[in-house]
Parts: C-alpha cells; sequence; structure tokens
C-alpha cells in the first residue's frame, strides 16, 4: 500500500507543471464551440459513466477514473481524475488530487494537495495548495467538511483564493510567463456542495462563484499590452428515489460566464457572454431479476452573446433530448446496453457570430454498450448506430465511440 501511494504521489508531482485552477475552467468556457460537433447533446449523455460507479470511486481513498470519446473526426473528449491518501498522523492526512478536462465546452487541469485535519465533533478542517509552474497562478484554499460518502448529511465547503502570488501583497511579484499579469480586483471562489441519503433517496445542491477579476497584461511588447476581466458561476442538483421496482432521478445544471479584454493593437473592449441551463429527468422499471427499462428527457438552453471586438452578435440553442435504454447482466460482472437517442436542436442567430453552426436540426443514434468488472477495474465500451443521414462521411453504420474506465485501488 505504500508503494503504491507513493507511486501516486510520484505521479501527481510529475503532472504539477500542467496544473490549473478554476480561472482556466471559467476563461476557456465556450458555448459555440459545441456546434463543432453537430450531435453533441447525444454525446455529452454517453461520456458519462454509469451511476454506481460514482459512488463506488467516492467512497474509495484512492481511484483513478478515466472517459473518452469521440466527438469529431478531428475531436477527441477526455476527463481523467486520480485521487490518493496517505495518512501523515493518527488521524490526520492529505490527499492528492489530479483532473484533466477537455471537450467541446473548455478545458482545464489541476494538481490539488489536501491536508486535513478530522475533529470528534466540529467536522474536518484543512487546507489546499494548488501548485503551477508559474507562480503568480498557484492557488490557497480553506476546506471544511462534514461527514463522509453514505452518511445521512454531508458537506463540502472551500474558500479559494486564486493566484495567491500575483499581486495579493504589494511587494509580490506577478510575472505570468514571459510577461506580468497584475490584478486590479483579486478573484476568491467560495464553493458549497450539500447532500442527504438515505437507503432510497439521495438529493444533492451545490455550486461555486468565481468574484470578478480585473487585471492588466503587460508585455515587453508595447503593442501587446491590454485588460482582461472575467467571472464565472456554476451550480448543480440531483435528486434519486427508488421504490418497489422503481427509479426515478432528475438533475438540474447551470453554468454561465463573462469575459472581456483590450488590446493596443485593437480599439475598444471586447466581451463574451455564456450561459447554459440543463434540466433532465428519468425513470426506470426493473424487468425480473436481470434486466432494466429506462426512459429520459432533457432540455437544454445554451446562450452566448458577442460585443466588438471580435463581432456584434448572438447565438441561441435548444435542445430537446429523449432517450430509451434496456440494459441487463448478461452473467456475473458482465453488463450489456443497448439503447436509442434523439434530439432535436433549434438555433437561432442574431448578427454574423464568429463561430461555426450546423443550424437547426434532428439527431438522432442508437447504440449498444457492454460493460464488464474485472476485480477492482471497471470498463465500458460503447459502440454508436448511425440512424439519420449525416452531412460528412460516416464508415458504415459506425456513429462515434465512447469508453469508460475506473480504478479503486
Amino acid at each position: 500500500m505504500k508503494l503504491r501511494l507513493l507511486a501516486a504521489l510520484a505521479l501527481a508531482v510529475l503532472l504539477a507543471p500542467v496544473a490549473r485552477a478554476s480561472v482556466e475552467e471559467f476563461s476557456t468556457y465556450d458555448l459555440a464551440r459545441m456546434e463543432t460537433d453537430d450531435e453533441n447533446f447525444l454525446d455529452h449523455w454517453l461520456t458519462r459513466q454509469p451511476a454506481s460507479w460514482y459512488r463506488e470511486y467516492d467512497a474509495a481513498k484512492n481511484a483513478f477514473r478515466t472517459s473518452q470519446g469521440c466527438y469529431t473526426s478531428g475531436e477527441w473528449y477526455m476527463r481523467h481524475d486520480f485521487k490518493a491518501r496517505a495518512e501523515f498522523g493518527e488521524h490526520a492526512y492529505m490527499d492528492v488530487g489530479f483532473q484533466m478536462v477537455s471537450d467541446d465546452i473548455a478545458s482545464w487541469q489541476w494538481l490539488r494537495l489536501d491536508f486535513r485535519w478530522p475533529t470528534s465533533g466540529a467536522g474536518t478542517f484543512g487546507f489546499r495548495f494548488a501548485p503551477t509552474a508559474d507562480k503568480a497562478n498557484q492557488d490557497f484554499s480553506a476546506l471544511w467538511d462534514w461527514g463522509v460518502p453514505g452518511d445521512p448529511l454531508q458537506i463540502r465547503a472551500v474558500f479559494t483564493v486564486e493566484d495567491m502570488f500575483n499581486s495579493l501583497w504589494s511587494f509580490r511579484q506577478s510575472q505570468v510567463g514571459d510577461h506580468s499579469e497584475p490584478y486590479h480586483s483579486h478573484p476568491v471562489e467560495p464553493a458549497l456542495w450539500v447532500a442527504t441519503e438515505g437507503k432510497r433517496h439521495r438529493f444533492e445542491i451545490g455550486g461555486k462563484w468565481l468574484t470578478p477579476l480585473a487585471k492588466d497584461i503587460v508585455d515587453p511588447d508595447p503593442a501587446r499590452n491590454g485588460t482582461y476581466a472575467l467571472w464565472g458561476a456554476k451550480g448543480a442538483m440531483l435528486a434519486e428515489v427508488s421504490f418497489d421496482r422503481w427509479a426515478m432521478d432528475a438533475r438540474f445544471e447551470t453554468e454561465q460566464t463573462q469575459s472581456s479584454a483590450s488590446s493596443a493593437l485593437v480599439p475598444g473592449t471586447g466581451r463574451k457572454y455564456c450561459r447554459r441551463w440543463f434540466a433532465e429527468g428519468a425513470a426506470r422499471r426493473a424487468i425480473g431479476e436481470r434486466w432494466t427499462a429506462e426512459a429520459r428527457g432533457a432540455y437544454q438552453d445554451r446562450t452566448q452573446d458577442w460585443r466588438p471586438p471580435p463581432s456584434l452578435a448572438n447565438m441561441r440553442a435548444l435542445d430537446r433530448g429523449v432517450a430509451l435504454e434496456f440494459a441487463g447482466d448478461l452473467r456475473e460482472n458482465w453488463r450489456l446496453r443497448v439503447g436509442a437517442l434523439h434530439d432535436r436542436v433549434g438555433i437561432a442567430e442574431q448578427g454574423n457570430i464568429p463561430a461555426f453552426t450546423y443550424g437547426t436540426r434532428t439527431e438522432s443514434r442508437a447504440y449498444v454498450g457492454l460493460e464488464a468488472r474485472f476485480g477492482r477495474i471497471r470498463v465500458q465500451g460503447i459502440e454508436g448506430i448511425e440512424l439519420d443521414e449525416e452531412p460528412y462521411e460516416v464508415s458504415f453504420h459506425h456513429d462515434k465511440g465512447f469508453l469508460q474506465l475506473q480504478a479503486v485501488f
């Protein structure tokens, strides 16, 4: 076990130079980029890992998971999560966490070192250090937890000072790469997550807010000088209930971010605003001892707004999706999934939007998935089957493929 933890820590240290914080999570947010994938709504559905995997990952002290898939002929979705725990006292411990996300909405990666001290009646306190190669981008957080997975009440509260060493104090340096980015308004990020669960229910709600930041861009080349501002917020809710042979769940997600930038090369201050909200409901019923049938419906509203430069435009997209799936155990540790997805996409544009879109359309797909478990490793592969004519060449009826893997140790 010690060797495994040392190996995990070594891996995390090697990844430290590419770690990033929530500023990058919001600054790379771009809903118009989703339109490069005409079936983005269906693809996001199939990149999810099974719900049972999430609970196993949350309960494990040491685990790794990855979800990957084909979005377009030139884009590959990836999400990797890694965590490990090492004790450094009778009760105190350190959690090492690494995450890398690259999809059609945003791209970010971070390394986090969490030092925690449980108490007998006041929860678990701690602090977090998120190192990066640029010292100005390193983050520090205060942590407080109540409960553990499986408890009736669970709370996680985090207060992060983003970019701690970037002009937080007057005597600190603000060098980022080969130039400086001194803050006028320094960002912090409070986050809160609360969950309650019982034998037949689970309810989660959480969110985080990146407070408005404003900074100068001071480059050795005066022509590249400018300003940059950003803020963002995310929230999510999940409810699950079960009774008799039925299980139902509902989820809601909302995200929004706004950024603006100016440059000495181009007059004016360009602005980009993004907002997305998503609502979904599902009902699942057991059929016999091995099979289940599931019906799912979802609605998504995406808005992106540009102000010059680069453009004066607005794009709005509405997704109305439905899904039907049958799943069953073929044998111990082997599970088959067969289903179909349908999405009606409505696109409205104002002005000359600086992005590509396939426009209003209808997308449909069937799929076959196989889930297997080998000891402490779970793996799932999903093959998409074309049901409608695509605006690009498709090999036979292959319509995207997805792969998930999870290991606890």
